[in-house]
């Protein structure tokens, strides 16, 4: 499959007059996360008014980029922000999670991310899905699986969440934070799951993720196929990185169910010494190996798997 650019103008929608709770700390992303220029547009779903970033050159092949949970758009854009120097990244805000976008989630993530192509007059393209984004983009490809010319799957929901030690020392103390949000608990609630110490962390992101523990669903299940079955349809060619510490997904056992799952698996990249969010270092090496894989398949030739275990930033052999 190849990427097909806009065939007719975005479909935008005025933008709502009211403030939701995340508008400031979204605004401070954008200004303090955000290296690239963006622009923004709004587009008509079935899941309500969606709120869309976008960057790089409108004549670029476009990359969808899909958020993950409890932070905002921007901050997830800042992962691949890179990208934008030979590829338009187009990014909604998806609903239900942090952001300008409706607040309530749809019942299915695949006609959404459906829509939000129609309504911006784009065919197939490829995209990018970090955690909860990752569980999205795989339900698109369940739902349609033709509007996917390549797909990353970073740190990815979608393949199930083991219950572990490692989970229970985020779930336990971020509901506690919940009911008494003090400072200490909401590091302590982090500290399993960022690569980084909290304390070294971007304030707006620390903030955006405790504004989302104390006032969003905590959600028990993340979006994602029912099962293998449910990919059968899908074939274009897929990059898969995981985090060795990651304790919502743990990087070998994800790797191990994606293999099983997605015939078209092209790549598999383990990051060594990184948890689920992810640090500097790490969203640098996730840059570098998405435009290695996008330049190589976008297109759609898929080979054998290749699986790569590295320390992020350092270089790895691929095997």
């Amino acid at each position: 499959m190849t990427a097909v650019p806009a065939t007719r103008p975005a479909e935008s929608v005025p933008a709502p007059s009211t403030d939701g709770p995340f508008d400031a700390l979204y605004d401070r992303a954008v200004a303090e996360l955000l290296d690239v220029p963006v622009e923004e547009t709004w587009v008509e779903t079935r899941a309500g008014r969606t709120h869309v970033l976008l960057a790089g050159d409108p004549d670029a092949p476009p990359v969808l980029v899909l958020q993950g949970s409890n932070v905002t758009n921007p901050v997830t854009l800042s992962w691949v922000q890179g990208l934008a120097d030979e590829y338009r990244l187009v990014a909604p805000d998806t609903p239900g999670e942090p952001g300008k976008s409706a607040a309530v989630a749809p019942g299915a993530y695949g006609p959404w991310v459906v829509d939000v192509l129609d309504a911006l007059g784009l065919e197939a393209v490829a995209m990018v899905g970090a955690s909860h984004g990752a569980g999205v983009l795989l339900e698109a490809a369940a739902e349609a699986p033709e509007r996917i010319s390549a797909a990353v799957l970073v740190v990815p929901a979608g393949f199930g969440t083991p219950l572990s030690p490692a989970l229970a020392r985020v779930v336990l103390p971020s509901l506690a934070y919940r009911f008494y949000p003090r400072e200490w608990l909401l590091e302590r609630a982090l500290a399993p799951m960022f690569t980084d110490r909290p304390s070294a962390v971007e304030s707006v992101v620390l903030e955006t993720v405790g504004l989302a523990l104390r006032t969003g669903d905590l959600e028990a299940e993340f979006p994602g196929p029912d099962g293998p079955d449910d990919l059968g349809g899908f074939d274009a060619p897929t990059l898969v990185v995981t985090a060795e510490g990651d304790p919502f997904f743990p990087g070998e056992r994800t790797a191990e169910r994606a293999a099983a799952w997605l015939p078209s698996l092209a790549e598999s990249v383990l990051l060594a010494g990184e948890r689920h969010f992810l640090s500097p270092r790490g969203r640098r090496t996730v840059t570098r190996y998405a435009r290695s894989f996008l330049s190589e398949h976008y297109t759609g030739d898929v080979g054998r798997i290749t699986t790569t275990t590295v320390a992020s930033g350092s270089s790895a052999a691929r095997r």
